[in-house]
């Protein structure tokens, strides 16, 4: 029989360590896989540990148990919760249940109940919750998000890289990123991800019928994010159809909760099927009067497609006001198309595109990817 996989989140370190010097002491039904001093570390922790269970106190800084408790049923729905508190009052308990614990333990910790919840309420809950995970992922409906540009150089994957960064790793969302750039597409390198498997791939090898015979051809970036390469050569774009891509982007759908498209610079026709698909289009621009001018065309084009103003978006990139046309003056062109305004950090974006280590990722703290959080949180 497998073991117990177990994560213990409590705030008081000697807390932590009592459990698991318990859990140890049972070592052939448990397993103590990881810990965590607070709701939000709990969140980030999960797809590294994948726990079964997960210990929870209430009272936590940051974000208590109650918190991420919620948060866990709705993102992970097959990981059981157990809250710990030094409260017994009905109230906390009620609270517990209605965020979605399973079971609630009193402290301080007894040896034998605490074999015992977890022992119980694991095998009580295991095949109810496959069950869930399984319908939901049949289920899902993802939301296609398509990211354009009138002009190149305006940032326009480095925005979508980060984007289903933060899509899928700050709020938990099953996401796939799609390099549809078919003859310059360069996510991959944005993602230090080889190109060992593309598009073109799935296509020589007739693997269009069900999503468990595209599966080997997606890179898998982390636990939520998975990523679907361009070709290697230009000249393969010619074998990528309408047809191929429509059909792929079906069986997707029920795969994610979010899909995001990034497209090349141009109306050709998988770039037209894909703005058609899409529930949202971001048109990313910079404050150059060029681009700005491109982006109006654009928009126009957009216009006569019959999209409306709640479909398409635009999002500044790289504002500032040194380069003669301020971001308030940008805003007042786009008006009600504008969703967002990222800030110039020319320097730190052009070394994480060459380290190939996502901004969201290597400096999660600078305004471009606060405003990055930001802007994800928008398109939910």
């Amino acid at each position: 029989m497998s073991k117990i996989r177990v994560m213990i989140a409590d705030d008081i370190a000697e807390t932590r360590e009592v459990i698991a010097r318990i859990l140890n002491l049972e070592n052939d039904k448990f397993e103590v896989v990881g810990e965590a001093a607070n709701g939000a570390e709990v969140l980030n922790r999960i797809p590294l540990y994948k726990p079964d269970v997960v210990l929870m106190d209430i009272n936590m800084p940051v974000m208590n148990g109650l918190e991420a408790t919620e948060i866990i049923s709705d993102s992970f729905p097959n990981i059981i919760v157990i809250i710990m508190s030094v409260q017994a009052e009905n109230e906390y308990l009620k609270k517990a249940m209605f965020s979605g614990a399973k079971e609630y333990i009193i402290k301080p910790i007894n040896y034998d109940v605490l074999v015992e919840t977890l022992t119980a309420t694991y095998h009580k809950y295991k095949d109810r919750i496959q069950k869930q995970a399984v319908t939901a992922e049949v289920e899902r409906n993802a939301k296609i998000i398509t990211f354009y540009s009138s002009k190149g150089g305006v940032g326009k994957s480095i925005v979508s890289v980060n984007a289903a960064i933060a899509i899928s790793r700050n709020h938990h969302k099953k996401t796939l990123l799609v390099d549809l750039d078919l003859q310059y597409g360069d996510l991959g390198l944005m993602l230090n991800l080889q190109k060992e498997k593309t598009i073109l791939d799935i296509v020589d090898e007739h693997q269009t019928e069900s999503y468990e015979s595209i599966k080997p051809f997606l890179q898998k970036y982390d636990d939520n994010l998975d990523v679907l390469l361009a070709p290697t050569q230009p000249e393969a774009s010619e074998f990528i159809s309408k047809e191929v891509v429509e059909k792929l982007f079906k069986i997707f759908k029920s795969k994610y909760d979010y899909i995001l498209v990034d497209t090349a610079v141009n109306f050709e026709e998988t770039t037209l099927f894909a703005l058609d698909l899409s529930d949202l289009i971001l048109m990313l621009t910079t404050i150059e009067i060029s681009s700005i001018k491109n982006t109006k065309v654009g928009l126009n084009v957009m216009k006569t497609l019959n999209y409306d103003n709640n479909k398409v978006k635009v999002i500044i990139n790289s504002a500032a006001d040194k380069f003669g046309i301020s971001e308030k003056e940008a805003e007042e062109v786009f008006k009600n198309h504008l969703i967002g305004v990222l800030p110039e950090m020319t320097k730190e974006i052009r070394l994480s595109v060459n380290k190939g280590e996502p901004i969201c990722i290597s400096n999660p703290k600078i305004p471009f990817s606060k405003k990055i959080v930001e802007l994800s949180a928008k398109l939910l």
